[in-house]
């Protein structure tokens, strides 16, 4: 079923806007509404999300294209296809939205019945703590933008919701697909004088993603790490009569993962926190440092004991072996973020 043009759904006149409350019926005769009151239960409809297709996931922005297919299934005289809105759309006017059919269907029992196909751009804020071992979740948040949550109650069709099984996000794996609800309350009267807060059923649809294959990811961040952190534990193998060849190397390491680091925030948006990989790189400046620390050390007060000063690059050298992976495995475990 293909796309062919932009299409807005189109909402009934007669919805009332979050806030504001409808006119009573008009006693000189007019028909008396058939909406349901606050006395009354709720009209139960039940949605169901198909996800098609995830493209453009974009981590910088926060921002994802989805393509679904959004099914109402209902009993009662709303009709919610007229008063649904995305409530995490990050760009409207790209959004598209086919009716498969123009008119309600009607089902067997009373049921009825229709169907949209969707593509549109979504915002969900990640979180990039455990990164390059983070997991995102990418989510769909639909709600009623007319009736609250006394009038209509959403229900996830979660027998019959599914993803996509060949979908394609680069560097990315799928885990798992669900279905919730929540009833969304707001913390204002909208400006209408005397009216309590009012809460709106809301519908979730959240794929929860992975990186793929995770050890690449760890192998292509962490490989130049491991490499200079072995050129500073060299270090402590030449002698202290070459000073300024020891320092070099350092310093050249230290710039070295200053470089890397600035790369690598690139990709990321700006987060209050430290990250798994600050972390790491953190550590691996304080390693440099220390063996900075310990060259200028040792080159002062032991050069002329060069026997002792082979001893305490040797225990320099054993301390950083052990410190090292212990560091590592911590970081990759206990404080993953």
């Amino acid at each position: 079923m293909s796309l062919v043009a932009p299409v807005v759904p189109a909402f009934s006149a007669t919805a009332t806007p979050k806030g504001v409350e409808m006119a009573p019926p008009d006693p000189g005769g007019a028909a008396e509404s058939t909406r349901p009151t606050p006395s009354t239960a709720p009209q139960k409809v039940f949605v169901g999300v198909y996800l098609n297709r995830v493209v453009n996931l974009d981590l910088k922005q926060n921002t994802y294209w989805m393509d679904i297919y959004l099914w109402f299934r209902w009993k009662g005289d709303i009709d919610p296809t007229e008063t649904y809105e995305f409530m995490n759309t990050f760009e409207k006017w790209g959004e598209t939205n086919i009716s498969e059919k123009e008119e309600v269907s009607e089902l067997a029992n009373g049921w009825k019945y229709k169907e949209f196909h969707i593509e549109t751009q979504l915002h969900n804020p990640f979180h990039f703590g455990p990164y390059p071992l983070d997991k995102q979740t990418l989510r769909l948040k639909l709600e009623d933008k007319s009736n609250n949550s006394q009038i209509i109650q959403y229900v996830p069709d979660e027998a019959n919701s599914r993803y996509n099984p060949n979908i394609f996000i680069p560097g990315w794996k799928a885990d798992s697909y669900k279905l919730w609800t929540t009833n969304h309350t707001y913390p204002t009267n909208f400006g209408v004088v005397g009216q309590k807060t009012e809460s709106y059923s809301q519908l979730n649809a959240d794929l929860l993603i992975s990186r793929h294959p995770q050890h690449l990811h760890l192998f292509k961040l962490f490989l130049p790490v491991a490499i200079i952190l072995v050129m500073v534990f060299v270090v402590f193998f030449i002698p202290i009569s070459f000073f300024e060849s020891r320092v070099e190397i350092a310093i050249t390491g230290l710039l070295s993962l200053i470089a890397l680091q600035m790369v690598l925030n690139e990709t990321l948006p700006p987060v209050g926190y430290l990250t798994l990989t600050d972390k790491i790189y953190n550590f691996s400046y304080f390693m440099v440092m220390c063996s900075l620390i310990e060259t200028v050390t040792i080159y002062f007060y032991f050069k002329r004991n060069e026997q002792l000063s082979r001893q305490m690059d040797r225990l320099a050298a054993l301390a950083m072996l052990i410190i090292t992976p212990v560091a590592f495995l911590l970081f990759f475990t206990v404080f993953q973020g």
